[in-house]
């Protein structure tokens, strides 16, 4: 079969012809069909970002929708032909307080993840890639939708679980931060499907974020920020009503507090706000201002099951709107090209590589 290959960072991509694997025991055989690319790709194949490679010659990529070939022993609830998605958030199943964790085809996580990534090296760079029966989540009954719409999925998994950590009840106002970005623009919608009644989508670039504001009909408030923390929280309170009940950072490589701070002092007494950007600096928390608000911050990281099950129900049921995310897909065997269209990507935008016939891989 044919499988993208990285030997190490900094190497250039090679499509290479290697042997099909047989399934593990509690470990399945996906034929991949698409997978959805990271706009920050290219930096990391290049060894720029402070990553934990896994060992050796590996095939990158983490989410990805596909069909089961085999399934190993010991697999109970999947069946061959069955349609998937493939979730990199792999935790070990072990009943201890803090259970090694790593993202598949991406990086360690934990210091005792290393196991996890020499066990299972590879992602769904690949035309059939093992992964543990325990990352797959069932697509059954979306049959109808292709499977490059399918993989849009991805970049809703891991805001949703961000919002449904902070607790989003119905009727809440919601602010964004980062809603401009490739996670911040779907956490907009995901929060809109969770029964927000207003989101305050803030960002730099009015274009992203007035194509929010359509989709919103209404219920998506646009905030450009200025970057002046005290000029940009009133902005918000203002949008919003007088405060938010939810903030959600999902601001990338950030190197000031202003926009995070900003969002933070929008809230009302007793708001949350949800911590799952890459800010650069540290975030300097108002104590008293935390006491006197009864504020709480929540560091989120990633999504569990029951979050992507929930989100699978809602796409299902369209109140995820898949069809809203501006696809842009390449054949697999252009995958140097598509990375560099990934890294262009801007608001409700997706890059995917397909691979659903064999000729897609020649």
């Amino acid at each position: 079969m044919k499988a993208w290959m990285l030997d190490q960072p900094g190497k250039p991509l090679a499509l290479r012809d290697v042997m099909q694997p047989q399934p593990r025991r509690h470990a399945v055989l996906v034929r991949t069909e698409a997978v959805p690319l990271l706009s920050y790709t290219r930096d990391y194949v290049e060894g720029k970002l402070p990553y934990a490679f896994p060992p050796g010659p590996f095939s990158p990529g983490t989410n990805g929708i596909g069909r089961i070939v085999e399934v190993g022993e010991g697999v109970v609830a999947f069946r061959a032909g069955q349609r998937v998605a493939v979730n990199p958030y792999w935790s070990a199943d072990e009943t201890v307080r803090e259970p090694a964790q790593a993202l598949l085809g991406l990086t360690a996580i934990s210091a005792d993840s290393g196991a996890l990534l020499a066990e299972f090296p590879h992602g769904t760079w690949r035309e059939v890639a093992e992964f543990p029966a325990a990352t797959l989540i069932a697509l059954d009954g979306l049959d109808e939708l292709d499977a490059a719409r399918l993989a849009v999925l991805a970049k809703f998994a891991v805001p949703f679980g961000g919002l449904r950590r902070g607790r989003l009840a119905a009727g809440e106002t919601v602010v964004v931060n980062g809603a401009s970005g490739y996670f911040g623009s779907a956490a907009v919608l995901a929060a809109l499907a969770l029964g927000a009644s207003k989101v305050i989508a803030l960002g730099r670039r009015p274009e992203p974020l007035r194509v929010l504001a359509e989709q919103g009909r209404g219920r998506v408030a646009p905030v450009v920020l200025s970057g002046d923390a005290t000029q940009d929280a009133a902005a918000i309170r203002t949008a919003s009503g007088g405060g938010a009940d939810l903030a959600f950072d999902m601001v990338g490589q950030a190197a000031d507090a202003n926009a995070t701070l900003a969002a933070l002092r929008s809230l009302r007494r007793g708001g949350r706000l949800v911590l799952m950007g890459s800010m650069q600096v540290d975030l300097p928390i108002p104590y008293g201002e935390m006491l006197l608000n009864n504020w709480a911050v929540i560091g989120h990281f990633m999504y569990t099951r029951a979050d992507y099950l929930a989100l699978v129900s809602l796409a299902a049921s369209g109140q995820i709107p898949l069809e809203a995310v501006e696809l842009k897909s390449w054949p697999f065997a252009q995958l140097e090209a598509a990375i560099d269209a990934a890294g262009r990507m801007s608001g409700l935008q997706c890059t995917v590589v397909e691979g659903q016939s064999r000729e897609a891989w020649r």
